[in-house]
């Protein structure tokens, strides 16, 4: 396999986040409570943290919560996230995904973020090889911090709400 296919592989379905890119989020929203698809970063990033044994998807969720989910299953996890968000237990939260504005997981559920960053450049991850993908960051319920620190990352967008009655072209 080229070197450059490091996160399509099955033991790489989960790749942690480097630090530079979720530390200043973490500071910008007063820390992270709950990792919830976490156990392959070599830094805890929140308070608490589940992993793949914990099932972050049916665990739980609350606070304040870092997500970079299984690359395999982006959906049901960005779909939790705005479910739980919009229920009331997730007070914030902040995630990274390959761009894919195309993806149904994207346009279902990862466009509800109040502010979409696409970063500059794509050194995001810790792995061997090098990302050939771009990556975003979704926030929801953003501090100003928070929103300061997107920008420093790259394009800030705020998606526009959904009209039920708009048809795509």
């Amino acid at each position: 396999m080229p070197e450059n296919d490091w996160w399509q592989t099955e033991e790489n379905d989960a790749v942690a986040t480097k630090r530079e890119l979720w530390q200043p989020f973490a500071k910008a929203v007063g820390g992270f409570d709950l990792d919830p698809a976490a156990g392959c970063e070599p830094t805890q990033i929140a308070t608490e943290r589940y992993t793949k044994e914990d099932d972050g998807l049916t665990s739980p969720w609350f606070g304040n919560i870092w997500l970079n989910p299984p690359f395999s299953d982006k959906g049901a996890w960005y779909k939790r996230l705005v479910t739980q968000y919009e229920h009331g237990d997730v007070d914030r939260a902040v995630a990274i995904a390959q761009v894919g504005t195309d993806a149904d997981w994207f346009q279902e559920w990862f466009s509800t973020a109040d502010v979409i960053t696409f970063i500059n450049g794509r050194d995001c991850y810790h792995q061997r090889g090098n990302e050939n993908f771009a990556s975003m960051i979704g926030v929801w319920n953003p501090t100003q911090k928070a929103i300061d620190v997107a920008r420093r990352l790259g394009t800030v967008v705020e998606p526009m709400e959904k009209n039920p009655n708009q048809t795509t072209l």
